[in-house]
């Protein structure tokens, strides 16, 4: 499993991520396989960012 914090307290599985898409310069949507989304007030360059960067196994 490899987990990408992508907010204080939101933390995503990166396997199961399907798009991550802008919703504003403030926003982002983030879909999962399972058709479920996300949309933390993080701008798309950080979500980005950190799941390439702080994607860990667990």
């Amino acid at each position: 499993m490899k987990l990408v914090k992508i907010d204080e307290d939101l933390y995503l599985n990166s396997d199961f991520i399907e798009a991550i898409e802008a919703d504003g310069e403030s926003s982002t949507d983030i879909t999962m396989k399972n058709g479920e989304v996300f949309s933390p007030y993080v701008p798309i360059k950080k979500v980005l960012d950190r799941k390439n960067t702080f994607t860990k196994e667990v």
